[in-house]
């Protein structure tokens, strides 16, 4: 065990970190222990979700769904089929903090791509693999975060995005 990974279940297991779930849980596992049945999916907020334009060093493009309410914090890409070709989630988070996030109730691999208040890519977890059975792996830096982008697995290696690259992230004001 690395003193790296020693510290990350450190910090996980202090609860310093208070959304530990957010790529794939309801909430039940807040508190650190697996939901013993796995929740139904809740009512699908898409529809009313933001978009926002992240643009890729390379120029490529990603639509992404804005996660930012705890509730979007939460459900992430939980229980959907697919991510299609150029969609994304781009989590905004009031504060930079550490961001764990895992795989729970997600039933595609995704690409998560962890980054600054300067939008500068800290870590990518590339092609991250649905959680198949509890206990779920948590994924991310062991640095502070204040945006999450998450993309169809394949994606960051596809565009040629690495750590340090800067993405551009346009969100739209209320009444664009």
């Amino acid at each position: 065990m690395t003193v790296a990974y020693a510290a990350w279940i450190t910090v996980a297991a202090a609860g310093v970190v208070p959304g530990a779930c957010l790529a794939g849980c309801s909430g039940e596992a807040q508190s650190g222990a697996p939901a013993a049945n796995p929740p139904s999916p809740p009512a699908d907020t898409t529809r009313d979700a933001w978009r926002a334009t992240v643009q890729f060093p390379n120029g490529h493009e990603v639509l992404a769904e804005i996660a930012d309410t705890p509730e979007r914090w939460q459900r992430g890409y939980m229980f959907r089929r697919e991510v299609g070709k150029g969609e994304g989630m781009v989590f905004v988070f009031p504060e930079a903090s550490f961001r764990p996030f895992w795989m729970k109730n997600t039933l595609v691999p995704l690409d998560i791509i962890w980054m600054d208040e300067d939008r500068k890519v800290l870590h990518i977890e590339a092609n991250t693999p649905p959680c198949k059975a509890d206990p779920c792996p948590s994924y991310g830096p062991l640095r502070k975060a204040s945006t999450v982008l998450e993309v169809r697995g394949g994606t960051a290696a596809a565009e040629g995005l690495k750590v340090g690259d800067h993405l551009q992230i346009a969100i739209p004001k209320p009444g664009d």
